[in-house]
């Protein structure tokens, strides 16, 4: 069980997936601390807008450099389905740390990187081997 999980996450693939997720996550970060900032938006609404916000690029990059596939209407419409739990758990986290733990809020949004990437990475990849297997059926 633990090689399983150890062999999901030690590939190219999770490599690729990290580095566009680093570039997300720097743009959804400095979003989330504008709209902070400027108390333009409590923590865990900012924390949500920025990850709207950053998920066309996310994408578009992933369909291309992650799992190489061709971006369609399917996967624009089934791809940021895959980001509502990783979206859902980091604004409970960061409402956490803000409201609970008392954690600076211009820097909450980053304590549940370490959760919601592994979960992002999991919903990402199942919904683009769905998708790939329906895009496959229809050819047939």
């Amino acid at each position: 069980m633990i090689n399983k999980i150890i062999a999901k996450f030690y590939d190219k693939k999770f490599l690729i997936f990290c580095i566009i997720g680093a570039v997300n996550t720097i743009l959804a970060q400095i979003i989330y601390m504008i709209l902070v900032a400027l108390s333009l938006c409590a923590p865990g609404p900012a924390s949500v807008m920025g990850d709207v916000l950053t998920i066309a690029v996310s994408y578009v990059l992933n369909m291309k450099l992650t799992y190489h596939e061709r971006l369609s209407i399917k996967s624009a419409v089934s791809f940021p389905i895959s980001y509502i739990p990783g979206t859902i758990i980091n604004m409970i986290i960061v409402m956490i740390v803000v409201n609970i733990l008392h954690f600076p809020k211009i820097f909450a949004k980053l304590i549940s990187l370490p959760v919601t990437i592994p979960l992002n990475y999991i919903c990402v990849s199942l919904i683009v081997k769905i998708t790939r297997k329906e895009d496959k059926a229809c050819v047939k």
